[in-house]
């Protein structure tokens, strides 16, 4: 019988200190990025005066509330209570709920008249400014995806709109340069996603891509929501590269079932799918109210037990010349379209974070302006974790280099870490905060020593950059 190590308690006594401390010492590293980046400065140059607490502070205290876990208006009212915290944020005080709600409206107005979406595009562009161009590059290419997501709405909610098939919501557009969110918008009355996207779209090539020289390298991934030709022709006049789905189109499916055989490269079954043959082809596709042609690399499968050919379909301006690196190993270049969109899957997850992690998939407020506002300050506090994973590198250490038998085996390529992890991980570490004029210094309490030396390596990296 092996002596049990678990030790009974037979009671637990409470006891509280005025220690200066705090529950988010690991925030730190946020507030560390955003002094390297100018992110502060940036948004402080641009925020007009307010009475009683200053957007700057609204804004701030907002951002570090919800990646601390709070959601909402009540972002900041836990940090009300937390001097230790207040004091590593360089903050005298924050504002209570009821003023939050209030500053959502202001914020809102910002957002209408295009200030805080150029700060959003300023924030994005000095965070991919200073990341390694490697960390940012997929094949060559540097992956920029737009999309929407359809948020919690009801008839008494301000914006709410009723889309067949998908229910009622307000539709929430974002156009992400990398890993970064570089626009978001909530449709306004008479706006759809695709007429966000296209906006955004030219505003983010010109304030963020020509200014990183990223434009010629830039691939833009849609899927077949925008397929259509407004918005081929506004990425051909932004002179991006684009992946784009087709399956909004008849025209797409007719144009690939009535490919010859011959067209056909054969790739096999797919298990994994359930697939018991595939394909891929390369053909052209025109609608009749489009002025010119457009490349279309089409799949077909068929599932097992079945003997109908299912069709999907992309459209690109790509040339074999730009994926030639891609189609290394011997692959066609048909295959190198379809691997090249396959990245819009990793940049969809990135939804998570904002949706999930944020808890925006609910807006806090009834009208339309006040839940505008809020999402543009959260949509800043979701740049300031991912600028701590991407400048930080966090997720350089997932993995292990070799194998039990200590064969040495080649290490798997670094993944982003999720903002729940983050926060968990490194953002919520207690520790002693103490503030002599300018300095702050942080003691963090109870580290094991991967995680002191994690923490010190992130924290190292992001002073470094």
């Amino acid at each position: 019988m092996t002596q049990s190590q678990h030790r009974t308690t037979r009671s637990i006594k409470i006891d509280f200190s005025d220690e200066n401390a705090t529950a988010f010492a690991g925030l730190a590293l946020v507030e560390r990025v955003a002094a390297r980046v100018r992110l502060w400065t940036t948004l402080e140059k641009r925020l007009p005066e307010r009475a009683g607490f200053d957007w700057l502070t609204i804004v701030k205290s907002v951002a570090a509330g919800l990646l601390s876990g709070a959601r909402g208006t009540f972002a900041a009212e836990d940090l009300r209570e937390d001097g230790a915290l207040l004091a590593l944020l360089g903050l005298e005080g924050a504002p209570e709920e009821a003023t939050v709600w209030r500053a959502l409206e202001g914020l809102g107005e910002m957002q209408r008249s295009g200030l805080l979406p150029e700060v959003q595009r300023r924030w994005a562009r000095n965070v991919l400014a200073k990341a390694k161009r490697r960390d940012l590059l997929r094949w060559g290419f540097f992956p920029v995806f737009a999309d929407g997501s359809l948020l919690e709405g009801s008839r008494r909610r301000e914006g709410t709109k009723f889309l067949r098939d998908k229910g009622a919501g307000l539709v929430w557009s974002t156009v992400f340069a990398g890993p970064i969110a570089a626009a978001q918008g909530l449709a306004e009355e008479g706006e759809g996603e695709e007429t966000c996207v296209r906006r955004m779209l030219a505003a983010v090539a010109a304030d963020v891509l020509k200014p990183l020289k990223l434009r010629a390298c830039a691939l833009l991934l849609l899927d077949s929501l925008h397929g259509d030709d407004p918005t081929l022709r506004e990425a051909e006049r932004l002179r991006l590269h684009y992946v784009v789905g087709a399956n909004k189109l008849a025209a797409a499916g007719k144009t690939l079932a009535s490919q010859p055989e011959a067209v056909w490269q054969d790739t096999g079954e797919d298990r994994g799918r359930g697939w018991s043959k595939s394909g891929l082809c390369v053909c052209w596709i025109q609608c009749a109210e489009w002025k010119k042609k457009r490349v279309l690399v089409g799949r077909r499968w068929m599932y097992e037990g079945e003997f109908i050919w299912n069709y999907s379909g992309v459209m690109t301006d790509l040339t074999e010349s730009h994926v030639a690196h891609v189609m290394g190993g011997g692959a066609s270049y048909a295959e190198a379209i379809w691997r090249l969109y396959d990245l819009k899957m990793g940049m969809e997850t990135q939804y998570q974070d904002l949706l999930r992690d944020l808890g925006l998939h609910h807006p806090p407020c009834q009208e339309l302006l006040r839940n505008a506002g809020f999402y543009a300050a959260a949509t800043l506090a979701h740049t300031l974790s991912a600028a701590v994973d991407l400048l930080g590198g966090a997720t350089e250490n997932r993995g292990s280099a070799k194998r039990q038998d200590g064969a040495k085996r080649k290490r798997p390529k670094p993944r982003r870490m999720r903002l729940w992890r983050l926060r968990r991980r490194f953002f919520a570490l207690p520790g002693r905060v103490a503030r002599h004029g300018g300095v702050v210094t942080v003691t963090l309490l109870g580290l094991g020593e991967t995680l002191r030396r994690e923490f010190e390596r992130i924290f190292l990296t992001i002073c470094q950059c």
